[in-house]
């Protein structure tokens, strides 16, 4: 199965009724061929889209309910109220550890887009940490978008679902 295209598509071509996912980090927006990981490379769970953070916070990219934090709070499974379903995944490379982490909700808690879902000291790591926005039901919804080379956590659009008609 080929993994599904997020291409750049400037905000202003961007239809009125797009689904936007605001992002949950903020950092340097990457081609996903570029992850370590060849089950988010080749887009095995699903369209991803891929960051290199450059801020400590991990933020809830809409209303909805976190139903699962996994992997020491590397991994959390999101479902918005309109049933979309997606994964926050962490990479950080197997020789770095980070002690200073917090996660801020419980599986099972509902949550406000903006509102905190985890803290990461990324001034301990020598390497960048990556982050990942994976769309776990919503392969067949239509097209996907990034509009920003940049995003800021709870402010930027990091990706845009332009519906099937």
């Amino acid at each position: 199965m080929k993994p599904q295209t997020i291409d750049y598509l400037a905000q202003n071509k961007l239809p009125r009724h797009a689904i936007n996912i605001t992002s949950p980090f903020s950092g340097k927006v990457i081609a996903l061929n570029e992850h370590p990981e060849p089950l988010f490379r080749f887009g095995t769970l699903g369209p991803s889209i891929m960051v290199q953070l450059s801020n400590h916070k991990i933020l809830a990219p809409f209303d909805g309910t976190l139903l699962q934090a996994k992997n020491a709070g590397t991994e959390f499974i999101l479902q918005a109220k309109n049933g979309l379903k997606v994964l926050i995944n962490l990479t950080i490379a197997s020789s770095q550890h980070i002690t200073h982490t917090h996660i801020a909700q419980l599986n099972g808690s509902k949550i406000s887009k903006g509102q905190r879902l985890a803290y990461f000291d990324l001034r301990e790591l020598d390497t960048p940490m990556l982050a990942s926005l994976i769309l776990l039901n919503g392969h067949s919804l239509g097209t996907f978008h990034f509009s920003h080379l940049q995003v800021n956590a709870g402010v930027d659009t990091l990706l845009t679902i332009i519906k099937k008609k």
